[in-house]
């Protein structure tokens, strides 16, 4: 059967428990504060201190060092050292309890008397650290601190495997050291090696754009501006390829590349391309194809100079001349395919005409 657990205000039981505690708190600590004080007014006396001062001298030794044991709580709590706050309780401690041995040898009572008037101050120090003990576990935990525990063996394990339980002792303490369980105490041991591809990425994105392009440019120079704003993305740069080439100054024109049709013959020799630049004596009767597809400039040029068996280096002449180098071995290839789509084209009208005749009545 499932138990159901029930969220709400504290029970009856839970409130009496509490104010019990605190009360049986403030009963001791009173008890041990007034017989500590007690002693240190018989001592105080002794040396003919006046009675107002002897009446306070629990607070001036006692006193200081509870309140210094506070103070080392709220340190604790809020992320300080504890150090001299600790110092200082022990120290008035220290006092403390050595005037209690003075007073037991004026009753001349021995160890019992030194135990009986010693004890009340050590007792409100223990009894107040250890009612404090939970304040700083709360404030260690809520930092996400976490100390290590001694684990769970039981009496007999201890007893009977103790070498084994010491070496598991010692490895938990050395895993819980290195593997920064702690918030506030991080692993002992050398970081992780990051990659150095991640590191330059951080570098790079880190530069300003315009000098992220220009490295990019410089070191990758067959990359158009599209494909240089994409590598500029890939390491955390946002740029467009409008961007990319107002910091070149070149125009943000797409780019076209033309790959070359292989020469079905390679036997032939190939016509290396003329110059470049259209020359004032073109043939004047010749189309302008200037600005069309290659293939298709082939084919007007080979029409005018006679059908598609002109000669190819007469097509490259007059190509170049309107600024459209190629070579031969691509001025036949086309060729080639204009004759195969002017001859199939022949087929079909002549299928076309089987089937259907020239025309007129049937």
């Amino acid at each position: 059967m499932q138990q159901t657990t029930h969220h709400g205000p504290p029970s009856n039981s839970t409130a009496t428990s509490a104010i019990g505690w605190n009360a049986a708190m403030a009963l001791v600590r009173t008890a041990a504060a007034a017989m500590a004080g007690w002693s240190l007014y018989v001592v105080a006396r002794h040396y003919d201190t006046p009675r107002p001062f002897a009446l306070v001298s629990g607070l001036v030794f006692d006193g200081v060092a509870y309140l210094c044991l506070r103070a080392a709580t709220e340190a604790v709590r809020a992320n300080r050292s504890a150090v001299a706050p600790v110092l200082a309780t022990i120290a008035m401690a220290s006092v403390s309890i050595y005037l209690n041995l003075v007073h037991a040898r004026f009753t001349g009572g021995g160890r019992p008397a030194e135990v009986l008037y010693a004890a009340p101050a050590v007792a409100l120090l223990l009894v107040s650290a250890i009612a404090w003990t939970a304040e700083r576990a709360a404030a260690k935990a809520q930092r996400g601190e976490t100390p290590m525990r001694l684990p769970t063996y039981g009496a007999f394990g201890w007893l009977l495997a103790r070498e084994q339980a010491i070496t598991n002792l010692r490895e938990r303490a050395v895993a819980h050291v290195t593997s920064g369980a702690s918030a506030t105490h991080q692993p002992a041991s050398a970081p992780a090696r990051r990659d150095h591809r991640a590191v330059l990425r951080e570098k790079f994105a880190e530069m300003d754009p315009s000098d992220a392009i220009q490295i990019s440019a410089a070191s990758n120079p067959n990359l158009n501006n599209a494909e240089l704003a994409d590598l500029c993305a890939d390491y955390g740069i946002t740029v467009t390829a409008l961007d990319v080439a107002l910091v070149l100054g070149q125009r943000a024109v797409p780019s076209i590349t033309l790959d070359r049709v292989p020469d079905p013959s390679p036997a032939r020799g190939q016509q290396p391309a003329l110059n470049r630049v259209m020359r004032r004596d073109a043939t004047a009767d010749m189309p302008q194809v200037k600005g069309l597809p290659t293939a298709q400039a082939i084919t007007l040029i080979a029409e005018q100079l006679g059908g598609l068996n002109a000669d190819p280096k007469a097509i490259a002449k007059e190509l170049a001349l309107q600024d459209m180098a190629t070579d031969t071995g691509y001025i036949r290839t086309a060729l080639s395919r204009a004759r195969a789509e002017e001859k199939a084209t022949e087929q079909q009208r002549a299928e076309h005409e089987r089937r259907h005749g020239n025309g007129g009545y049937a």
